[in-house]
């Protein structure tokens, strides 16, 4: 039998130390890469990719239940229509303002989709609403596995922790952190009769994280309640985020960014040239929409606005209705 990292879930070998699941010592319980990740906060890049991850979704039985785990700022819910028997989780609810309300996070999801048998909002730092999702996953689950699945940081493997740490009595813990590709294969737990199992989270190409140093990603990972900050701007106007996004506003308009709150924000005037040289995004927005970067900020338009972005990175930008 193959034994496998506890933290990651990849297999364990003793033979390649470049290669994943690297051990000195086969009788050890989790991998190298895991080991200095969570004792060091050494992060190491992976030579997997998004067809392995895929693989094993492929996998997954039509008749198994899927929690499918997305962020409260991204929304994203690409991959979910390859499911039938669906938990919509709605993750790190602590980040917004405690103005936003629940059902208004629940009601703007069931617009994106309709492939799902129920919908729940969590934080796993304030513990808010698990003994709910937990229910629902028993009442679903029809005694069969039950997969946790979702995009790199949507916090599978931290919500899977804060379960085994509040419903077990056991010390197992899979390695979590906010870089991407952290889990790196399926890791099955028992769970109060539930088997649990833990999926690698997929990896998005427009992600802004996959163009970071761990440095700058560790800066831009929101870490408690975001602070709105909100602008009247009149005539034509840019804002200079963290040296990383320009966002060139071609009219008045009253926008809010909802952002990590130690980003820096710089106003500037359109003659100012920071930042034109990258790559450009131009868009025509109607009113009552968010403008989305993937991974780092959304910002809320009131009025139809033309937009041109310009990014140092290749990411993915998109328009939705307004979130709050």
């Amino acid at each position: 039998m193959i034994k496998k990292c506890i933290g990651c879930g990849i297999p364990l070998q003793t033979k390649y130390k470049h290669i994943e699941g690297y051990v000195e010592d086969i009788n050890k319980e989790i991998c190298e890469r895991c080991f200095k990740l969570k004792y060091y906060g050494e992060y190491k890049e992976v030579t997997l990719d998004n067809k392995d991850y895929q693989n094993i979704l492929d996998n997954i039985p039509n008749d198994s239940l899927v929690v499918y785990l997305t962020s409260v700022l991204n929304l994203n819910l690409e991959y979910i229509e390859k499911f039938n028997n669906v938990i919509i989780v709605l993750t790190k609810k602590d980040l917004l303002p405690k103005s936003v309300k629940d059902y208004k996070l629940i009601n703007y999801v069931s617009k994106m989709t309709s492939n799902y048998k129920d919908i729940e909002v969590i934080s796993t730092i304030k513990n808010y609403n698990l003994d709910n999702l937990m229910s629902k996953i028993k009442k679903y689950s029809n005694n069969k596995e039950v997969y946790f699945v979702g995009m790199t940081n949507s916090g599978k493997s931290t919500l899977i922790n804060k379960i085994i740490k509040n419903y077990t009595d056991s010390n197992i813990e899979v390695t979590t952190s906010i870089y991407p590709s952290t889990t790196l294969n399926k890791i099955e737990l028992n769970i109060n009769n539930l088997k649990i199992i833990d999926t690698p989270g997929l990896l998005s190409k427009g992600s802004i994280l996959n163009n970071l140093p761990q440095k700058e990603i560790k800066k831009i990972t929101p870490k408690k309640e975001i602070k709105p900050r909100s602008y009247q701007l009149r005539g034509n106007n840019s804002l200079i985020i963290d040296n990383k996004l320009r966002v060139d506003f071609l009219g008045d308009n009253n926008i809010t960014i909802y952002i990590a709150n130690n980003i820096n924000i710089v106003k500037a005037h359109l003659t100012n040239n920071t930042l034109k040289n990258n790559i450009k995004h131009e868009f025509n927005i109607e009113e009552n929409k968010d403008i989305v970067i993937e991974d780092f900020c959304f910002i809320k338009l009131t009025k139809r606005s033309k937009v041109n972005i310009y990014t140092k990175y290749n990411v993915k930008i998109y328009i939705r209705d307004n979130l709050i």
